[in-house]
């Protein structure tokens, strides 16, 4: 109980620290996020596959940068469901993508950097 409560208070880090390679063995709060971001991979997936399609008045993605990066998001929706065990770093990538309004998703950046942030996290599955 108290753990499952320290790895939603430190969700954000966690996925950081899943997503710059740190081992899921090497902590409780570590595997049990990877665990838990395992059991959405299909709703980052759907969501993966609203970005591509330009999201939507309720989520709003920086158009141009979701163009460019369409078959990149949607290879990645893809992996993250046909793969029978993915890498917890590529979902926590993926996750990532979806959840910071900072990030290369919601904002015009460089040129590529969404497909590039996209074709990274499918590697790293």
């Amino acid at each position: 109980m108290f753990r499952r409560l320290r790895v939603a208070a430190h969700a954000r880090r966690l996925d950081e620290a899943l997503a710059a390679g740190a081992s899921p063995a090497f902590s409780d709060e570590l595997a049990v996020r990877a665990r838990q971001l395992g059991a959405r991979r299909v709703d980052v997936a759907r969501g993966l596959r609203r970005a591509a399609a330009g999201g939507g008045r309720d989520f709003p993605v920086s158009s141009a940068a979701s163009l460019d990066a369409k078959p990149a998001l949607l290879a990645l929706a893809d992996d993250l469901v046909d793969f029978a065990d993915p890498g917890s770093r590529g979902v926590a990538m993926a996750t990532q993508l979806l959840a910071d309004p900072q990030g290369p998703l919601y904002r015009p950046g460089e040129p590529g950097e969404l497909r590039a942030a996209a074709e990274a996290a499918r590697h790293a599955l």
